[in-house]
């Protein structure tokens, strides 16, 4: 028996796979400071280093509950692009947790829409649409969040223009009514 996957399905999933391995990760050791720090904190008095907070398994949990379904999902991206926006609006922040938090969270939360999309019945016509513009604004969003880390001028007004039309057109496609029956995910 031979059994066959879509390709939009073995593209999401590779998709989805880089994306967790290219990730922020640590780029040097464990800061050394004492444990009473809150991360905030930490980022000030350490060098500046905007990945010594990562996102942890309790928030990643968190906001894959929060964006259960395709419409809070897009709702959320909505959130996430203005938090960066407003961390951003005055250069490189000078405690740049909240930016980077928005920004890996933005990056996890575009990672799992595809497959958000598929679990909340958003019909199979959508899918493909949903996957690259999903993937276009992970690298609008990177951009941004690598001039951070090059302690360059975020420069967030580059992009925002076409972030907010592929948000918009997210939303779109968050309105359109869920398929009648149910379809594998993507």
């Amino acid at each position: 028996m031979r059994i066959r996957f879509p390709v939009s399905c073995v593209l999401t999933s590779t998709f989805v796979a880089l994306g967790l391995l290219a990730g922020c990760s640590q780029s040097g050791p464990e800061p050394s400071a004492p444990a009473s720090k809150s991360p905030a904190a930490q980022a000030t008095t350490d060098e500046y280093n905007p990945h010594d907070v990562p996102i942890t398994e309790e928030q990643k949990k968190q906001l894959r509950e929060q964006a259960s379904q395709f419409p809070k999902a897009v709702e959320l991206i909505k959130e996430l692009r203005v938090a960066t926006e407003e961390e951003t609006k005055n250069g490189i922040p000078k405690d740049p947790f909240k930016a980077h938090q928005a920004l890996d969270k933005a990056d996890l939360l575009l990672q799992w829409l595809p497959e958000i999309a598929g679990e909340s019945a958003v019909p199979k016509v959508h899918w493909e649409e949903v996957t690259t513009t999903a993937n276009d604004l992970r690298t609008l969003f990177e951009k941004v969040h690598q001039n951070i880390d090059n302690k360059q001028e975020p420069d967030f007004a580059s992009v925002a223009g076409e972030i907010d039309q592929k948000i918009a057109r997210l939303a779109e496609i968050a309105q359109v009514p869920p398929s009648a029956k149910s379809e594998p995910q993507p």
